[in-house]
């Protein structure tokens, strides 16, 4: 993504990694820059690191996320919103990057995170915001 220069953050599970509340988590969440030119390009890079998706792309105007599965390893799995929960552009500006083991992530920002998990409707991203708040409060302290 970086080498590519295409526009993403990391959301999901590992971003509350990233944001020091460890959990396991099985994917990679991505939300990209939905423009043409960054969506054919995510694809691209996709393809040349083996992933594929089982969706045809007619299907996608319908769909709000799709995952991305690595051709000898189904375990190993990347999923990206087709339609973005918030602006991309703005949420970009606010990411965090961290970085790890000599590779730059861009990663959701800790507010952002915590609005994009209340919108979900699953307990596992309800137990995740309660934490991730109780995290930023006792950073505060």
């Amino acid at each position: 993504m970086n080498k590519n220069r295409i526009p993403y953050l990391v959301i999901g599970g590992i971003a509350v990694n990233l944001h020091g509340l460890i959990r396991l988590t099985r994917d990679l969440d991505l939300m990209i820059d939905l423009t043409k030119k960054h969506l054919e390009k995510f694809i691209n890079v996709m393809g040349s690191l083996d992933y594929s998706t089982s969706v045809p792309k007619y299907k996608w105007p319908k769909l709000t996320a799709i995952a991305f599965e690595h051709k000898g390893d189904p375990t190993k799995r990347v999923d990206i919103f087709l339609k973005n929960p918030m602006d991309f552009k703005r949420a970009h500006k606010r990411r965090k990057v961290f970085t790890v083991e000599g590779i730059r992530i861009s990663c959701i920002s800790l507010n952002d995170l915590i609005r994009l998990k209340s919108k979900v409707d699953r307990v596992r991203d309800w137990i995740d915001v309660g934490s991730l708040k109780r995290m930023k409060d006792l950073r505060k302290q």
